[in-house]
């Protein structure tokens, strides 16, 4: 009996002595700089200088999808999705560094000192605090009752978060969030600034520059309110200067050129170009629009020579999947990509 047993155990120790440890993932760098688009189906990829499309990238690597994804975010070695939870991703690999949960309607996020994210909630009117050393929420901000944060930026020492509105209530606010002082880390509500209707998108050179959308509505014009557009001094929340868009509504997607001198957005009836003060907007381009973003590319201009232009990306409502590249320098349409699903958003890596 006791030979049986002094057998056993050694085959059993055996047995287990044998087995392989599990081997760690090998992620290689397929990714980083380029161009990333997100859409229903997933994010894509087009590595910088080549025309190759890669697809559902993330649950190539991860083995899982992103679910209802929204936006993505790029900052310095890492991409960050925004869906349902929140997810961070090693740029170069696309490994899930990290995933949150704990939102209701999270839309947009800004990545702030001592690693951290500030996460818009539409739904529950709040910013929500990531930590990112170990990725869990650690506090939420109020921006006012019903008032559905949406887009947000960062300058200087601060988050200015716009109060976007929803489909059956419009908002007018801007909201700041200081996140630092010198070394210390912070999310103190600090202010907040009367805007235009619904204000949905912004830029962060120079001042602060925000784009309103105002009010368009389908079914009944005479409730219909003019986009507007405001340049705003960051350190003491005064207002520089406004514009009205005359018979301009619905803008968003506010990109500006390398030189400064021209603002591009979306609109109803397509895609509008001004100048830095908003005193000339045309429409340039027909096409209905909801995602759109410039990056500085080199072209042709014959067998010999190349150049660099400005050059738009943008979705086509109509068109679902299709995004157009459009040369500022020769003002044509120069390329058209292909991705599954509606596109959601666009970002560069350089």
């Amino acid at each position: 009996m006791f030979k049986n047993s002094l057998l056993l155990s050694f085959l059993l120790f055996v047995f287990v002595s044998c087995e392989k440890d599990q081997e760690p993932i090998n992620y290689s760098n397929s990714y980083g700089n380029g161009t990333y688009i997100l859409s229903t189906n997933g994010l894509n990829f087009i590595k910088k200088n080549t025309n190759n499309i890669k697809s559902q990238i993330f649950s190539t690597v991860n083995g899982a999808s992103i679910s209802n994804p929204k936006k993505i975010e790029i900052y310095g070695s890492k991409l960050y999705i925004v869906g349902e939870d929140f997810y961070s991703t090693n740029i170069n690999t696309l490994q899930l560094l990290g995933q949150v949960d704990g939102f209701s309607d999270a839309s947009g996020c800004a990545i702030a000192s001592q690693n951290r994210a500030f996460v818009t909630d539409k739904a529950e009117s709040l910013v929500k605090v990531v930590d990112l050393n170990d990725f869990r929420i650690i506090s939420e901000i109020e921006t006012g009752d019903g008032t559905s944060p949406g887009f947000i930026i960062n300058k200087l020492d601060k988050a200015f978060v716009l109060n976007g509105g929803n489909s059956s209530t419009y908002d007018s606010t801007l909201v700041t969030i200081t996140y630092k002082d010198d070394l210390i880390p912070l999310a103190d509500f600090s202010g907040n600034l009367v805007v235009g209707k619904n204000p949905r998108s912004a830029l962060s050179t120079g001042n602060i520059k925000v784009l309103c959308s105002g009010v368009y509505d389908e079914n009944d014009p005479s409730n219909n309110i003019e986009s507007s557009f405001y340049n705003i001094y960051p350190t003491d929340l005064l207002i520089n200067f406004s514009q009205n868009l005359t018979s301009i509504y619905n803008a968003d997607n506010l990109v500006e050129t390398s030189s400064g001198n021209n603002f591009y957005f979306t609109a109803n009836g397509g895609i509008y170009r001004t100048n830095s003060m908003m005193t000339n907007t045309n429409l340039v381009i027909p096409i209905n629009s909801d995602v759109l973003n410039i990056s500085t590319e080199k072209y042709a201009v014959n067998d010999s020579t190349d150049a660099y232009s400005n050059i738009l990306y943008m979705n086509d409502i109509n068109n679902v999947g299709k995004i157009y590249k459009y040369n500022i320098n020769l003002s044509l349409m120069v390329d058209t990509l292909s991705v599954s699903g509606r596109v959601l958003d666009i970002k560069f890596k350089n």
